[in-house]
């Protein structure tokens, strides 16, 4: 299954996804993986963070709010508000350094974007956990999603259907849902990339093609 931004736009939406999750699951159909976008505008709310850091300006308060009010509002447990508050600075410390040395990469661009999903993973497989669906937030490389080295339009690598197999056999429980971080991966030497438009559905797609899944649900703008 995937989920588009807007349908984890906010708590409200990522508690609807993860009783829809459950509900599926209760009808027969238990997903592998659920492959998640970051919430909704935060991809764009973070491309625009780099364009302000460039200018000499560094604030993610927005990002921030949106994620810690899903936390807050579920009342997830501390290890995960940890997990998303490290991403965060993290992702602060980057801007402070794009807006010192006034370059940004498209290298620096696609590590700076990644927060997004890696962030939208962990809440949603909380969110899943604590309503009694086994979940795991996974990054994607942690998967087998190896790309090549074409920053913001990365390509998979050859071979990579064993890999994600491999990765799903022997890291992921059959039990466990697997969230998986959309549209990002990392190349060779281990550095984050994304795979351009339509990455998450592409991600989505070679998962399921190399775990022998039958179905790849897309789910946009779940009402």
């Amino acid at each position: 299954m995937k989920f588009g931004g807007s349908s984890i736009a906010n708590a409200d939406r990522v508690d609807h996804v993860t009783k829809l999750i459950k509900d599926q699951i209760a009808a027969g159909y238990r997903p592998r993986a659920v492959v998640c976008s970051a919430m909704g505008k935060t991809t764009n709310s973070l491309l625009a963070a780099g364009d302000f850091a460039l200018e000499g300006r560094v604030n993610i308060d927005a990002i921030r709010t949106l994620h810690m009010a899903a936390i807050e509002q579920f009342g997830l447990p501390q290890h995960v508000s940890d997990e998303v508050t490290a991403l965060l600075d993290e992702c602060q410390d980057m801007l402070r350094g794009v807006s010192l040395l006034q370059e940004l990469s498209p290298k620096s661009l696609d590590q700076l974007v990644s927060y997004g999903e890696r962030c939208s993973v962990r809440i949603v497989a909380a969110r899943l956990n604590q309503i009694g669906v086994p979940a795991q937030a996974v990054d994607s490389w942690d998967v087998g999603i190896v790309t090549d080295s074409n920053f913001g339009d990365a390509k998979l690598l050859p071979g990579y259907e064993k890999t994600v197999k491999d990765a799903f056999s022997s890291k992921i429980d059959p039990n466990v849902v697997a969230v998986v971080t959309g549209f990002i991966g990392k190349d060779g030497k281990g550095r984050i990339t994304t795979l351009g438009r339509g990455g998450s559905d592409l991600s989505a797609t070679a998962i399921g093609a190399s775990c022998g899944l039958d179905e790849v649900q897309v789910w946009k703008d779940v009402d």
